[in-house]
């Protein structure tokens, strides 16, 4: 029959049970109530679990090296790679055939495993080596196909729109060759087009990816321009050589590893495998510069896609996250929504809910995160209902979800004393055929609602023409 493997991937900086009273999101809620254990009574042989903390976890506070790595890899649109080989090592680690795969996420923790549900379309999961012998059951070794799937094959044309020609068949192609080579192919009925197994449900909240900050990036080269003008000014001045030396080493590493991040991304597609071409040979450089390109995933074309061939699909969505870094990724249009994806329970439900991100993926305060159990709540029912099977401990998945809760919003970035650094602020669009969940209803009927700031009505523009919502407003747009 199979069992169950759940994949969790938390949100930036959000690291599950590091501390007992920590403020916990809500995948590592869903995480704690569905994995096996000695004090869970579910069973190995039924379900497991795995949590992969956020971008930057247990770094969540001051500017460690590690910090400051995370946020510069993912200022340059390379950042979220290792968390999707960290997903995708875990699936491979523990499939059997059989096997159903189901993946959560919150803020850029549901764009990894929606991405990691991308690697699966193109390159399935792996049931050997290419010499036939068995998959190594962890390690170096394990990880190595991992990277090859994500960096070499799923990354291939990143960052471009997903039908631009030629990166598409050569991504397609290099899927085709990892399937062949890893025997993840699809049954032999079955047209070669995609791997031997996909997601059977994919739930996430709010999915922002929050990649490709060309402002960071510039940043970050204008301090290591800084350091060496330093050093050639402490030169000059005749400060002691040890500050020379030391600003000179530092503005070297800061280069050395940034040229090294963008190296990374280079991408290169062998046309002939049978006859590959070597850089040592001169008469071979003309076809290998037409073949190599570089890709790193922007803002303009995040990854959208989602394979036909998924069980199911939800995302609870934030309508009053108002940060531009934050903008949501949705799965393609409302309106571009398959034809024959009408069925029972729906395939596909994306629900705009009241509150910030963390309002919605959880993360605050328990005694302010009624909002957040909202969706919370959605999400498990939804779960439940696609996946009757699935084994969920209600009796410590406690929620006590309140349309009128309070509702937060992130204003500051980073407060260094008495200097602080603000986000950037655009409000998103809601598409106004896309369903919002009853509790925004019901919050836009409550005279007053807990503001970050005020009591006040809850009266969002962004609903200002949707179906739903149009009639509980009057008067002129402001």
């Amino acid at each position: 029959m199979g069992k169950d493997i759940l994949i969790f991937s938390d949100g930036t900086g959000q690291f599950g049970g590091l501390k007992p009273d920590q403020r916990l999101s809500n995948v590592y809620k869903m995480y704690r109530a569905m994995r096996p254990g000695p004090e869970s009574p579910i069973r190995y042989t039924d379900q497991i679990a795995y949590y992969n903390p956020g971008l930057g976890a247990g770094e969540v506070q001051g500017w460690s090296f590690r910090r400051i790595r995370n946020f510069l890899a993912a200022a340059v649109g390379t950042g979220i790679d290792d968390n999707i080989i960290d997903c995708y090592t875990a699936i491979m680690q523990y499939y059997e055939p059989g096997d159903r795969v189901l993946l959560f996420g919150f803020s850029r923790g549901a764009y990894t495993v929606r991405s990691l549900a991308n690697v699966m379309h193109l390159c399935g999961v792996p049931t050997r080596m290419p010499d036939w012998s068995a998959l190594p059951p962890s390690g170096p070794r394990l990880r190595s196909i991992a990277r090859d799937a994500v960096k070499s094959v799923y990354g291939h044309g990143a960052g471009m729109a997903r039908d631009r020609q030629p990166y598409l068949e050569q991504r397609l192609e290099k899927g085709r060759r990892f399937r062949a080579a890893y025997g993840s192919e699809p049954p032999p009925d079955e047209e070669n087009i995609r791997g031997n197994v996909q997601p059977d449900f994919i739930g996430v909240f709010d999915t922002v990816a929050a990649l490709d900050n060309a402002a960071v990036s510039r940043a970050f080269g204008l301090a290591v321009t800084s350091l060496f003008a330093l050093a050639w000014v402490s030169q000059e001045e005749q400060w002691p050589a040890w500050t020379t030396i030391m600003l000179a080493v530092l503005g070297g590493f800061g280069a050395l590893w940034f040229l090294g991040l963008l190296a990374s991304q280079i991408r290169f597609f062998e046309p002939d495998p049978a006859h590959p071409l070597r850089w040592y040979r001169p008469w071979d450089w003309p076809r290998i510069f037409k073949y190599t390109h570089f890709a790193r995933w922007s803002r303009k074309n995040y990854d959208r896609w989602l394979d036909e061939t998924v069980g199911h699909a939800r995302h609870a969505l934030s309508i009053d996250e108002n940060r531009a870094d934050f903008a949501q990724v949705d799965w393609f249009a409302y309106r571009d929504l398959p034809e024959h994806h009408v069925s029972q329970p729906p395939w596909l439900e994306q629900v705009w809910f009241a509150g910030c991100h963390s309002d919605i993926g959880g993360s605050y305060l328990e005694l302010e995160s009624r909002l957040s159990d909202i969706a919370l709540q959605w999400m498990v029912a939804e779960l439940e209902r696609c996946r009757p099977g699935i084994r969920v401990r209600h009796d410590i998945l406690h929620t006590s979800p309140d349309p009128l809760g309070q509702q937060h919003e992130e204003r500051i970035f980073e407060k260094i004393g008495a200097i602080a650094f603000r986000w950037r602020v655009r409000p998103r669009t809601v598409d106004p055929a896309q369903p919002l969940h009853p509790s925004v209803i019901a919050r836009l009927e409550a005279d007053q609602v807990p503001h970050p700031d005020a009591m006040r009505p809850y009266r969002p523009e962004q609903l200002r023409h949707h179906l739903q919502a149009s009639k509980y407003y009057s008067g002129k747009e402001p």
